[in-house]
């Protein structure tokens, strides 16, 4: 990025200079000679005239690099909630690079296809892409500094932003898929069905409990049963992150889960269905994708994003069936180290 302060330091130091070597000048001049006084100061005039245009006019190109950096800077992060995309050819590739283009264009910079380049995975283009790079170069018009010579100035700016692994979720539901069990979903194409808080029926497939007996995919967050229906119903207000260690919660917790499955599932307005809904659709909820640890917790090693299907049981043996959403990307992701790619990214700038 532009860096604002180290350019009006250096104009003002060359300023002074420009300042100060006049008035040694003057000095010597003026200790020398006894007339022309009004030669010398027309003289002076010129030449601190001269100096003030071109601070006004290095100031002008200043701001505008500034601008055109900041435009940069939100294209491409505007564009990175489209990524990651499988190649250039694919039609998120695209609807980044129109998006990019639009808000450069809602700044007043106009780019193009040919300003814009994919960042791939690891650097390898066989990888897919996981971010947008722009660059761009304006013409910017001297005024004062003209009559010195100098007609005009180019400044560029380069922006890149691009997606990576989720290292902490803000809004995350007290349930959850163990890594094993996502994985093997995954490589089976089976991810439309999937349980993030099972029954004691054999036959859910979410976690991996046989460490755990009696555990049911409920976590606890830190407050207890009370809230554990309110994270349900609202996600919950704080952060978890990867590599966090939580409590399991006791028991099926049926009720409970009926009553903030409800409540969360009936927020939608939008009629939203498992195949089209919106990006903010109250039916999206972030999972913590864990690993069993002991009989009473497991660790946090990455995030998934689902859309919920229905809660069965009927508030007895309650189970929550979600369908798997990869590409996710959410804008406030907590700070942290991204577990394994389980498909909820955070965006950010590369440079």
């Amino acid at each position: 990025m532009c860096d604002e302060t180290g350019m009006n330091l250096d104009i003002r130091i060359f300023a002074f200079w420009g300042v100060m070597k006049l008035r040694n000048f003057l000095d010597k001049f003026f200790s020398q000679q006894k007339g022309s006084v009004a030669v010398v100061v027309a003289l002076s005039l010129v030449v601190l005239l001269g100096f003030s245009a071109l601070v006004v006019d290095f100031g002008s190109v200043h701001n505008q690099k500034s601008k055109l950096q900041n435009a940069l800077d939100s294209a491409v992060l505007s564009a990175a909630q489209e990524l990651p995309a499988g190649n250039t050819s694919s039609v998120k590739w695209i609807e980044a690079q129109n998006q990019a283009i639009t808000y450069a264009a809602a700044n007043n910079y106009e780019i193009s296809a040919d300003d814009i380049e994919p960042v791939y995975k690891d650097n390898q283009m066989t990888n897919k892409i996981i971010g947008i790079k722009v660059t761009k170069s304006i013409g910017v018009d001297y005024y004062f500094a003209k009559v010195m010579g100098f007609d005009s100035a180019t400044v560029s700016g380069i922006a890149a932003a691009g997606v990576t692994p989720a290292g902490g979720v803000t809004g995350a539901v007290p349930l959850s898929i163990t890594d094993s069990s996502l994985r093997a979903a995954i490589n089976a194409g089976a991810t439309d069905n999937l349980t993030i808080k099972c029954s004691s029926n054999a036959n859910d497939i979410g976690i991996d409990n046989s460490t755990a007996s009696g555990w049911f995919g409920a976590l606890d967050f830190g407050s207890g049963a009370s809230d554990y229906t309110l994270y349900i119903a609202n996600g919950y207000s704080g952060s978890i992150q990867v590599g966090q260690i939580l409590d399991m919660e006791n028991g099926n917790m049926s009720g409970p889960t009926l009553d903030g499955f409800t409540t969360r599932y009936n927020k939608c307005a939008d009629g939203c269905t498992a195949d089209n809904f919106t990006d903010d659709c109250p039916r999206i909820v972030y999972v913590p994708v864990v690993q069993v640890i002991s009989n009473s917790q497991v660790k946090v090693v990455s995030f998934a994003a689902f859309y919920l299907l229905e809660c069965g049981g009927n508030g007895k043996n309650s189970y929550i069936k979600a369908k798997y959403i990869p590409g996710k990307v959410i804008p406030n992701s907590a700070t942290g180290a991204g577990g394994e790619d389980f498909g909820l990214y955070t965006s950010r700038l590369l440079e």
